[in-house]
């Protein structure tokens, strides 16, 4: 694909606006209402300073290539026509030429950037250091930005509602699986961890799940619980009722022991105690 020679476009010509369609290979998902009304008060009070880029359709009508923003603030302003550049593009040229303009905008979240870069290689046929040179990107920055794509749908749901920050979404990629994942998303959250609070989370959770607390001293925590068990059931045959709870929390698992205050045996200063593994 000629992406690195573009051919001359023709000179910029007035269409109507209801004969342009959408872009489908627009990477960005959601248009701010606020900053569309403040590009169209620009717009009315300025002119139309960038033409939009189009290609003509065979079936008849245009598709949009760039200025799918400019586009939308002229509908909100009723114009009936807009300046229009026309390309002689297929398909395939125009896809690529929309994801490129599109990919260097601020306003595109990571994840949207990374699906961007990810259609713009495939449709252009182009290596990552070729995207990376059209995109005025480092071939490592490319790079970072598809290792993204690894994360599960529901990871990168999360992560774009909560507004976590591309840093962390890169470190969550160490974590082995999707459960984890999501519920350190909703810790930093909670939370309100900044970027180094949340890498500095993210590692010891990491820690946790590679070095376990008691390797080598218990290889299952079962056999510390069935210790403990077989201690409740020898309690249970003087005929008191003790109940047990065992529960996962953030940093621990907690073993809770309660006896009634009506057990045949004089309670312990405390009458509720906990183990911690």
């Amino acid at each position: 694909m000629a992406l690195y020679h573009r051919e001359k476009p023709a000179a910029v010509q007035p269409l109507p606006i209801e004969a342009i369609e959408p872009s489908p290979h627009q990477s960005r998902r959601d248009f701010d209402e606020q900053a569309l009304t403040a590009l169209a008060q620009s717009i009315d009070r300025n002119g139309l300073l960038n033409p939009v880029s189009v290609r003509a359709l065979p079936q008849g009508g245009y598709c949009l290539i760039a200025g799918e923003r400019r586009l939308r603030a002229c509908r909100l302003l009723g114009w009936s026509s807009i300046p229009a550049l026309v390309w002689q593009k297929d398909e395939a040229d125009a896809a690529a030429l929309t994801l490129a303009e599109n990919l260097h905008r601020s306003d595109l979240n990571y994840l949207e950037e990374a699906e961007g870069i990810l259609r713009l290689i495939s449709l252009g046929g182009l290596s990552q250091a070729q995207a990376a040179d059209l995109l005025a990107m480092s071939p490592s920055a490319l790079s970072n930005k598809l290792r993204l794509l690894r994360l599960s749908p529901a990871v990168q749901q999360a992560l774009t509602e909560q507004a976590l920050p591309e840093r962390l979404a890169r470190a969550l990629l160490r974590l082995p699986d999707e459960d984890l994942q999501l519920r350190a998303i909703r810790h930093i959250a909670q939370n309100g961890l900044n970027v180094r609070q949340g890498e500095e989370y993210l590692m010891r959770l990491l820690q946790r799940q590679t070095h376990p607390p008691y390797r080598g001293l218990l290889r299952d925590y079962r056999i510390l619980f069935t210790t403990v068990d077989r201690a409740v059931e020898e309690i249970r045959r003087f005929g008191v009722a003790v109940s047990t709870r065992r529960r996962e929390e953030e940093d621990c698992i907690s073993y809770t022991i309660r006896i009634p205050k009506s057990a045949k045996k004089p309670a312990e200063p405390k009458d509720q105690l906990s183990l911690y593994a």
